[in-house]
């Protein structure tokens, strides 16, 4: 049974996988390819609307999929050796994997606004997808099917925590193709923090019950690099937003003193973005610091407040690097998505390479072991710290450098919170009531 089972999943894989995610990337990439997308614009419909039209699209022909190969899987538990358990479990694996792949399509069909820029997303689409067949037929063959962990209690509470990361990242993916399409006058970026926020908020909760489940700090600290990791890729994008609000936006501020003071920063522009960006991530890359040593319970080589510092450090100092360097570009150059993250990535490879380049200058030689020269390098800071354990001095240094970055930046950014909430023109409510 097992045996027929993994021959009917590559069936109602490949079509799920494959195809069903190319056809809606292609379809949404057609109306802006064709010339049609201003005709979806100027009706009535939301950019939401089109980007879940084009979503539960995709999910119909997910269904006629479905309802052609999924009755022929009662044979495989007709001939015995595979429980309901697992074949429940081969389902809700394609269908989740196919639905991610769908929404991560779509989001990069909306990034393309020429033939070139198409090309590149239809390559990376084809990658994408290649890539998830290979290791989603590797996971349900070999794991689920293997080793017959349908109906086991940890690969219920981990799949468990792939759904819940997964779902929030389709929101976001969903989120993010609305707002590449929608109307420059409209507020875009708001919604998109909030998701962003709770991204965070579910990523932080699932790595404390990780923890609390396996008893090991190497999780925590694991979770940690990747809240820096994530907020900093956030904050570089958010970085390529525009500082000149709409009057509409403008509309829609915060007129009490206590909204502006906790609201400002989901509102749209780089310098908001950055400082949300810097406070998300500090926040929760110190909150698990400090879960992890209340916890205690399985020790890291480096402990896990030691680990918050070093990453929010380096939050503060690479994000606030970047957007120095790329503001200046930015006004000469134009705004664009790719300057910010050129700009990272050329600050963080520069990082990566200065100590090497001052030892082999200063000594003739490359380092053989790690110095305090080296917590530049934030490659082989991160590898001494899960690998040898870190010097909480050296984490601190670290920390402090970044907040000395951090002062730099704040001192630039008291425009954009001059912003004030602006009353809506009686013509504008007489239209929201006839169209009420």
């Amino acid at each position: 049974g097992d045996s027929l089972l993994a021959g009917y999943y590559f069936v109602l894989a490949i079509p799920l996988i494959g195809i069903v995610p190319l056809s809606a990337h292609r379809s949404l990439a057609a109306e802006i390819d064709d010339n049609t997308f201003e005709m979806l614009v100027i009706t009535r419909l939301s950019a939401m609307r089109i980007v879940t039209g084009k979503l539960n699209s995709a999910m119909l022909q997910m269904m006629v999929y479905f309802a052609a190969i999924v009755p022929c899987l009662a044979f495989s538990y007709l001939l015995r050796g595979v429980d309901l358990p697992t074949i429940a479990l081969l389902i809700g694996i394609v269908f989740f994997t196919a639905l991610l792949l769908t929404t991560f399509c779509l989001m990069l069909a909306t990034l393309t606004f020429n033939r070139a820029s198409q090309t590149l997303a239809l390559l990376a689409v084809l990658s994408a997808l290649v890539f998830a067949e290979f290791l989603c037929g590797a996971f349900c063959v070999e794991v689920v099917l293997g080793y017959g962990l349908g109906s086991q209690s940890e690969m219920i509470i981990f799949s468990a925590v792939i759904v819940s990361v997964g779902s929030s990242c389709m929101v976001m993916f969903v989120r993010a193709a609305a707002a590449r399409i929608a109307p420059v006058t409209e507020n875009r970026s708001t919604p998109l923090r909030r998701t962003m926020y709770f991204q965070q908020l579910v990523w932080v909760s699932v790595i404390a019950f990780m923890v609390l489940w396996y008893e090991d700090q190497d999780v925590l600290n694991f979770g940690i690099m990747v809240i820096g990791g994530y907020w900093l890729v956030m904050g570089t994008l958010m970085l390529s937003e525009s500082s000149e609000l709409s009057p509409r936006v403008q509309r829609s501020l915060p007129s009490t003193y206590a909204g502006r003071l906790l609201l400002t920063w989901f509102n749209p522009g780089p310098g908001t973005g950055f400082v949300f960006a810097i406070s998300s991530g500090v926040v929760g890359a110190m909150t698990l610091g400090v879960f992890g040593q209340l916890i205690g319970g399985g020790q890291a080589r480096t402990d896990s407040l030691t680990f918050a510092l070093i990453i929010a450090g380096y939050l503060m100092a690479y994000l606030g690097i970047t957007r120095l360097i790329a503001m200046p570009l930015g006004r000469r150059l134009g705004q664009s998505l790719i300057l910010p993250l050129a700009t990272m990535a050329t600050v963080m490879g520069i990082a990566a390479v200065t100590p090497l380049v001052l030892s082999v200058l200063t000594t003739g030689s490359p380092p053989y072991s790690y110095q305090n020269l080296e917590a530049i390098d934030w490659v082989w800071t991160l590898f001494e710290a899960f690998e040898q354990g870190y010097a909480p001095s050296l984490a601190l240094a670290i920390f402090l450098f970044g907040l000395m970055v951090l002062f730099i930046n704040l001192t630039l950014l008291f425009r954009e919170f001059r912003y004030r909430r602006i009353t809506v023109p009686d013509r504008v409510l007489a239209d929201q009531q006839l169209s009420s």
